[in-house]
């Protein structure tokens, strides 16, 4: 019998997830937003894809398979830029796996002709394995590969996920039986349209929507609250060439032109001023940075707000719930690094997955290995442990 899977999220999480269990799974994806990619944290994500700064090793090894299955899996969605870090003494330069290169201030303005002189003499670490991807392209590619093998696509404000439909069944411990305990099944969901959606297992890629989703099943998912500010420029034209080769990086904004030639600016801190004034001072600074920007009359179009979904100790939350049988989170930071990767490891263990239990069993290589990476990543873990290492250097 087919697993029947609903996937709630269209943003790159659940978009990677949907195209690979497809191939596995009968799947249906549900999401508000009426484009793929254009809700949550995708909508105004940086998109750079990168394995940088990240700690302890099988986390830095899960964001570079991630980095290398793009360009591997969708070569021709991935710009191959690498990334300029700025006002960096990171010691890890002589990682034989992740290297970075220490430019002189001459290099660093023959790559980057119009970064700032000032900005230029203290020099800069370059990352050359580091690329750029559109997420909302991504995001539609993935839904339409998904389609492809059967998957359906659902979206738009009918198709708001409002509740969790369960069950109790006996509990598989013949103590816990004794005593009258149960466990509760995800059997699907209900969306605002007031439809019902049958499911066998539940994933939960919804991004900072998913720690609301899984409480209605009393599962709780460890979150924060770590919004991010962006702001988008109008296409810069003129020149006849980019102002911005690489994904810039300084202590105060994150600078990427699109291949539109809008640039887009990254705050470095959190927070949820979403206000025009707050947009001008990103362009202000990524100027400091650029001086060109100005010259090319850059102005502010756009600031949004991403609501990121950061899971407690900052690592991904990834795998079926014990709780709640047949619910599977998948929720992360870095999701735009690590869609394809984790897409892969969640379709191995639904391949295998046995509904009665609620889990992924057997002892085929395919899936034990998917176990193995994953293991660090459940959702039974001991968050509090994880937040005394910090899982990012700079963030």
């Amino acid at each position: 019998m087919t697993l029947q899977v609903v996937v709630i999220g269209a943003g790159v999480i659940g978009a990677a997830v949907s195209h690979q269990v497809a191939k596995v799974a009968q799947v249906r994806v549900l999401d508000v937003v009426t484009q793929p990619g254009h809700g949550g944290a995708t909508r105004s994500t940086w998109a750079w894809l990168n394995a940088n700064k990240k700690h302890p090793q099988h986390y830095r090894d899960l964001n570079l398979a991630g980095l290398r299955r793009w360009k591997t899996e969708w070569p021709s969605l991935v710009q191959p830029c690498g990334s300029l870090v700025f006002e960096d003494d990171d010691a890890s330069l002589s990682d034989p796996v992740y290297p970075a290169q220490r430019l002189a201030p001459s290099q660093v303005r023959e790559l980057e002709p119009f970064v700032s002189e000032e900005m230029a003499a203290r020099g800069a670490n370059l990352y050359s394995q580091e690329a750029w991807v559109d997420p909302h392209v991504a995001c539609q590619e993935m839904l339409r590969s998904a389609q492809q093998d059967g998957a359906e696509v659902l979206l738009g404000p009918g198709h708001r996920v409002t509740g969790l439909l369960t069950r109790q069944e006996p509990s598989a411990s013949p103590a816990s039986a004794a005593e009258g305990q149960g466990v509760t099944r995800v059997t699907g969901v209900v969306t605002e349209d007031g439809a019902t959606h049958a499911a066998d297992v539940v994933v939960l890629a919804a991004g900072a929507e998913v720690m609301r989703l899984a409480a209605q099943a009393g599962v709780t998912v460890p979150m924060l609250h770590k919004p991010a500010v962006s702001a988008l420029t109008q296409p810069l034209a003129g020149h006849g060439r980019r102002l911005v080769r690489h994904l810039l990086a300084n202590s105060k904004v994150f600078v990427w032109q699109r291949p539109d030639g809008s640039v887009i600016l990254g705050d470095t801190l959190a927070h949820e001023d979403g206000s025009a004034a707050w947009g001008e001072s990103l362009l202000q600074r990524a100027t400091e940075l650029v001086p060109e920007l100005a010259a090319a009359g850059a102005r502010v179009e756009r600031v949004e707000v991403a609501y990121r979904p950061w899971p407690k100790d900052g690592h991904p939350i990834i795998g079926g719930s014990t709780a709640c049988r047949g619910l599977y989170v998948a929720t992360m930071h870095s999701g735009m690094t690590l869609a394809p990767e984790v897409a892969r490891l969640v379709a191995a263990e639904l391949r295998h997955w046995d509904v009665a239990a609620g889990a992924a069993v057997g002892t085929h290589p395919e899936l034990l290995e998917a176990q193995s990476v994953l293991q660090p990543y459940r959702l039974e873990r001991d968050f509090e442990e994880g937040v005394r290492r910090a899982a990012y250097s700079w963030k």
